[in-house]
């Protein structure tokens, strides 16, 4: 039994974009690009500010990209068939879902990540061409039961380039020992069918979850503790090379054993993270930027949203960073987008990062309920 838990009923890191809280960063005006700073030659535009509580996103075949909006229990889907720069067609795709998050395409299907389960709606993309909406109704239950709710309460899904489906179960608590195995751990779904196993232990909240186009490797974020101080733990990116155990909650970091437990026995054979990332920033959804419209060396590197601290003295994140990547492993890491902090307060929270079809980057933001779209040179 754990020696101390700490339990949030609601986990203000998940919850804030629908509940709010966090009254130490209240929203500070209207939305303003001109705040935004990125590195010379890029530049940011709305791609759409109808997308209340944006979180994750995926393109389909045809171009539409797809964004969950969890509070709203949907997935919207938005078109620029003009090439504009800016969505001109939009359309609720799914409604009624029960905290919708991630979102996968495997062909013409669309798979979409309840908290309790994982749904797959058949033929989306005939949905999408039409423009019509899907029936909640029809879409088959791929996987049932998983543990809903509690302190983190959104679900993450990606495909291996085998066919096998991956999905990340956030913590229950800040710090505690789970219960249930399937807490603070991303399972695998094998192509062939059966049963969930469980892939990867001791990751307390893994919520960005990619694969690595150079070599197929599946690589996470994860949000460390609150209440070790303003700078501890550091956040992670991990490599996820295989089945094995990254040391939640009895370490954090490089194996250094967590002082609620200091059982150091236990992180001698924990997987390190990939990558260090400041502590607090919550990094979610992150990309591997696959366009060539950006110069050359940004190809094949990674960008993160880092949604922001909720409880740090000196508000922290906020922003979208740039991980370089150097033989297929994260080396270091650097602003890229700034801005959506002014001082204690902040207008926006990006969410989840994507790597578009025409070269650009699109990043949610689950505060200003918008999608923004950065691009190089005159685009």
């Amino acid at each position: 039994m754990a020696r101390r838990a700490f339990v949030c009923g609601v986990c203000c890191l998940c919850a804030m974009f629908l509940l709010g809280c966090g009254p130490a960063l209240p929203q500070s005006g209207p939305l303003d690009l001109a705040r935004v700073r990125l590195p010379a030659g890029f530049r940011i535009s709305l791609f759409s500010d109808r997308a209340p509580g944006a979180r994750m996103m995926v393109f389909s075949p045809s171009g539409w990209l797809l964004v969950s909006l969890t509070g709203e229990g949907s997935v919207l889907a938005l078109a620029d068939p003009n090439h504009t720069g800016r969505a001109t067609r939009s359309f609720a795709l799914i409604q009624g879902l029960n905290d919708p998050h991630g979102l996968a395409l495997s062909g013409r299907d669309l798979y979409v990540a309840e908290t309790g389960r994982v749904l797959r709606f058949p033929d989306a993309e005939s949905a999408l061409q039409a423009g019509r909406p899907m029936e909640k109704g029809r879409a088959e239950v791929i996987v049932p039961g998983i543990p809903a709710g509690g302190g983190h309460f959104t679900r993450t899904i990606v495909f291996a380039p085998d066919g096998d489906l991956f999905l990340s179960v956030g913590s229950s608590c800040n710090l505690c020992e789970e219960r249930d195995p399937q807490r603070a751990a991303v399972l695998r779904l094998p192509k062939a069918g059966g049963t969930v196993e469980i892939y990867a232990r001791g990751l307390r909240n893994a919520v960005g979850l990619r694969i690595n186009p150079q070599d197929g490797t599946l690589w996470t974020t994860d949000n460390g503790r609150d209440w070790l101080g303003d700078n501890l733990p550091p956040e992670e990116i991990n490599i996820v090379a295989g089945p094995g155990n990254f040391g939640w909650p009895y370490c954090y970091g490089k194996n250094i054993p967590d002082p609620d437990y200091n059982d150091p026995a236990r992180c001698r054979t924990a997987i390190p993270p990939a990558l260090e990332l400041p502590a607090h920033n919550a990094p979610l959804g992150f990309d591997f930027y696959r366009g060539e419209q950006f110069p050359l060396e940004y190809r094949g590197d990674v960008f993160v949203a880092l949604h922001g601290s909720w409880n740090r003295s000196t508000p922290d994140g906020y922003k979208v960073a740039r991980v370089r990547v150097e033989n297929g492993r994260p080396t270091r890491w650097e602003d890229f987008a700034t801005g959506w902090l002014s001082g204690r307060r902040a207008w926006g929270r990006p969410a989840d990062v994507l790597s578009g079809p025409d070269g650009a980057l699109y990043v949610s933001d689950d505060r200003a309920g918008a999608i923004y779209r950065i691009t190089y040179g005159e685009r």
